[in-house]
């Protein structure tokens, strides 16, 4: 009798576990930062992270020649972190990029910020190393900006 219970408490748990792996949006742990300085659509410097990426997304480059909708994304993006009251940063997998920047998704007062350049057609194309934790959110934002012929995509 012991043994079974034993077995039937490991198929429940291993069930929760195998469940929770496929959870369309895992919540993962957040660092509050504070913006130093912003530098473009797609990264900015934080305390105390330092130099950060934005994951999963491209947005059109201000340098070192100014791009289509370079400014406007630079704009939406330091004027977000310029405003915001609580910026946060969340690893998803690999932490640093090849040139040493931080790889994160940004919260900006509890909103995606990666989402919200999507959203407004800023995001020219996606960096896609893995299968990253809010890349459907972003994906279904730039659907959303192409159907509504948002920024890049007038």
């Amino acid at each position: 009798m012991r043994k079974t219970i034993v077995i039937i408490l490991s198929v429940i748990l291993s069930g929760c576990l195998f469940q929770e792996g496929f959870d369309d949006e895992p919540v993962g742990e957040r660092t509050v930062v504070t913006l130093d300085r912003c530098v473009d659509g797609d990264t900015a410097w934080f305390y105390p992270i330092g130099k950060a990426r934005f994951l999963y997304i491209d947005t059109p480059e201000i340098y070192p020649q100014m791009q289509r909708f370079g400014q406007e994304a630079a704009d939406v993006t330091c004027d977000a972190l310029s405003d915001a009251r609580v910026i946060e940063v969340e690893y998803d997998g690999q932490r640093e990029d090849d040139y040493g920047r931080q790889l994160v998704w940004v919260w900006v007062d509890d909103a995606l910020l990666q989402e919200e350049l999507a959203r407004l057609g800023l995001v020219v194309k996606l960096y896609d190393y893995g299968d990253y934790r809010y890349e459907r959110r972003v994906d279904q934002a730039i659907t959303e900006a192409q159907k509504n012929k948002a920024g890049i995509y007038q």
